[in-house]
């Protein structure tokens, strides 16, 4: 039993430590492509860019609220870690809404600068 709870800690330690790396990595790359944009097409480009990210977070929130909507309605099926899932569930939707809202700044003010380069 407890080498059995041993490795899957050991598994799920190993893919939050390789998901933290790849948020890093598109976090530097970002930072770089911000940096490095002069001309009015990186700027389109990374608006773009902002615009994408910001329906990818729309799309999980969305996905948020139906699990949410699923344990409002069934919530005698998740017994005492019910409370849990909801406010994990709630975390996650203002997470995600917060982003999309954060996103779609970002790509307004790059649509700004190009309508101020023209």
């Amino acid at each position: 039993m407890q080498t059995k709870l041993f490795f899957t800690m050991l598994i799920m330690f190993t893919f939050m430590a390789s998901s933290v790396c790849i948020a890093a990595e598109s976090e530097e790359v970002n930072e770089i492509a911000e940096a490095k944009a002069k001309t009015k097409f990186d700027h389109i480009g990374l608006a773009v860019y902002y615009e994408n990210e910001a329906k990818a977070m729309q799309e999980k929130a969305k996905e948020q609220k139906k699990l949410l909507a699923e344990y409002k309605s069934h919530s005698e099926y998740y017994g005492r870690e019910g409370l849990d899932f909801e406010s994990h569930h709630e975390a996650l939707l203002r997470k995600y809404t917060k982003s999309a809202e954060r996103n779609m700044e970002m790509a307004a003010s790059h649509r700004k600068i190009v309508e101020k380069s023209k």
